[in-house]
């Protein structure tokens, strides 16, 4: 018997779910780690020019497999309809600018205020997810969904307090117009997030981040030609900054094409739960190449976002009154097969 077939009934299925939150996670890890190499060892500091050379990336990977797929005629790895006629270009269009400021605006606000006060405000991502999904997707969750939802934000505020208990610095520079654009980041995430959810429901995967890589990179490559030429000009190119560009690209751009599998086998809400973890994950790396040491208490905040993510997942689906949503939502064991294959 095959894995998937093992594994087919809901409540047996929450494994894969899981283990693919964390390795999303383990991405959001990679690119955190390379970015903060960048500029500690190089001074290097280039944030849109990094989300550039990502979206390009997704853009040419996902066009070129468009087009083969589409000369082939060989659409055996998801059965809907082209986009085109579902899902205007507009909504690609939110989602994308959603995205990249969030991604900038992440970066500012930690330059902002104290690292304490930026991941405190941050967790207003999670919260706002579940309101825009019952206002927009029509969600209506169940009590063991809003018991997972505590569980992870109880193991976040863990985490704070370890920070909080091991570095005075977390405390420091504190300033409220960090703050607001903390704010403002967690708020353009939860929307990025809940229109990725509603997107890859209604068109392919090549066709979702084809279409995000293309206006993704237009926003950001327009930002870094305006905000970073002259950063470009001053950075001495040797071989290690390339390496560690690349590794950003290559964890942020995996974590994109992941991303759509994940959505349809669970929703946003869960892997917004499930990227909490990265903090613990980005220790591990601190531990291992800069000489860190864990807090008392990271062990047990990282238990009880585990625990969480599990019992969101455990629990039924979030009930919708949208029957259209839901008729995509509960494809098929063989559809489902298809979106694990891409």
């Amino acid at each position: 018997m095959s894995l998937f077939n093992l594994l087919k009934s809901h409540r047996k299925q929450w494994l894969i779910p899981v283990c693919l939150g964390q390795i999303l996670s383990l991405c959001i890890t990679g690119t955190s780690v390379a970015s903060s190499a960048l500029w500690t060892y190089h001074s290097v500091n280039i944030p849109y020019t990094q989300n550039f050379c990502t979206y390009l990336v997704l853009f040419i990977i996902h066009t070129w497999r468009l087009y083969y797929n589409n000369t082939t005629h060989n659409n055996n790895n998801d059965n809907l309809e082209p986009s085109s006629k579902k899902t205007k270009a507009w909504t690609f269009f939110g989602f994308s600018f959603a995205d990249v400021q969030a991604n900038i605006l992440a970066v500012l606000a930690f330059k902002s205020t104290s690292v304490l006060s930026a991941l405190i405000v941050s967790s207003w991502t999670l919260p706002c997810i579940m309101l825009l999904s019952t206002l927009f997707l029509g969600y209506r969750y169940l009590f063991g969904h809003f018991g997972g939802v505590v569980l992870c934000l109880l193991g976040l505020f863990m985490l704070i307090w370890a920070d909080t208990m091991a570095d005075e610095a977390s405390t420091s520079n504190h300033n409220w117009i960090g703050d607001l654009i903390c704010l403002m980041s967690a708020t353009l995430y939860a929307i990025s997030n809940v229109t990725e959810e509603y997107l890859v429901h209604r068109c392919t995967t090549q066709e979702f981040l084809s279409r995000a890589g293309f206006w993704g990179s237009l926003f950001s490559g327009i930002q870094a030609l305006i905000f970073e030429y002259n950063e470009w000009t001053t950075i001495e190119w040797e071989w290690k900054i390339v390496v560690l560009m690349m590794g950003y690209v290559i964890s942020l751009s995996s974590m994109y094409s992941l991303g759509p599998t994940l959505y349809r086998m669970s929703n946003a809400t869960f892997i917004s739960m499930s990227l909490i973890t990265s903090n613990f994950y980005s220790l591990l790396a601190g531990l291992i190449f800069l000489d860190a040491k864990m807090p008392s208490f990271y062990p047990i905040a990282y238990i009880l976002v585990i625990c969480g993510v599990t019992i969101y997942n455990l629990t039924d689906p979030p009930r919708t009154n949208q029957n259209e949503y839901q008729s995509i939502k509960n494809d098929d064991t063989e559809n489902n097969r298809r979106y694990l294959c891409i």
